[in-house]
Formats: structure tokens, sequence, C-alpha cells
């Protein structure tokens, strides 16, 4: 009876031995970035110019552009001359709106701009917001 109960356990501690190797054999597959997310850092940015009220694009490095998309009217931005970019969330990288605010400054002191929305432009959009730019 001793010996059953002896061989029971042994076979079942190899079975449990099996399963885990399995586990650790076949692990989980990696989330992967969406198709076309980019990523920036707030010091790459070198220009920026309004659309409306609750549009701005951001030059980033020699050729991008990216859209942002504000949460709402952002007071002064259209009077600034210059803007701060801030990345929020404990990150250093800027890849969608959540991980980025801009700071104008106005006469009641700086003021933020939560970001909602962040795309990148294609060479397309990017040289068609600059031939607009030249003909006005």
């Amino acid at each position: 009876m001793i010996k059953r109960l002896a061989i029971a356990a042994a076979v079942a501690g190899l079975g449990l031995a099996a399963a885990g190797a399995a586990a650790v054999a076949a692990p989980e597959p990696v989330a992967t970035a969406p198709a076309g997310r980019a990523c920036f850092f707030a010091s790459q940015v070198n220009g920026w110019r309004t659309d409306g009220d609750d549009v701005v694009y951001l030059e980033v490095g020699v050729r991008d552009v990216y859209r942002a998309e504000l949460f709402s009217f952002c007071p002064d931005l259209d009077r600034a001359i210059s803007i701060g970019v801030r990345t929020r969330g404990g990150g250093i990288s800027i890849c969608d709106g959540l991980d980025v605010e801009l700071v104008t400054p106005s006469p009641m002191g700086p003021q933020t701009c939560h970001v909602t929305r962040l795309r990148k432009l294609t060479v397309e959009e990017v040289a068609a917001l600059k031939a607009a730019r030249k003909a006005k």
C-alpha cells in the first residue's frame, strides 16, 4: 500500500513538472505597437503652428509633423510666441495624446492644454500643409 502511494506521488510529481516545463517553454506572445505608431521626445519638437482653437501641428525633427487635437480651447495659443511640450504619465517619449500636454504663457500664468489625440501626418499631408501655409 505504501509503495502504491509512493509511486502515485512520483507519477503526479512528474506530471506537474512536465506541465510546468510546458508552461515555461511556451511564453505568451508579446503585445506589439499598432502599425503606424510613431513616437518622439519633447526635446525633438522644433516648431509649431495652430489651426483653429483646438488643433496644433508640432514640427518634430527635420521633416515630421504631428497633428495634436486639444481637449478644449487653449487660451492665448494663437498669440503665443513659444509653447512648452511636456510629457505626462511618467514616460519620456510621446506616442499618443495621453502622453503630452502643451503649456502656453498667459497673463494669468502658464496654462496647460491637454492633448486628446496625436497623429503623425503622411508625407502628402505635410506637403499640403506647407503649400497651404505658403498660399497665405
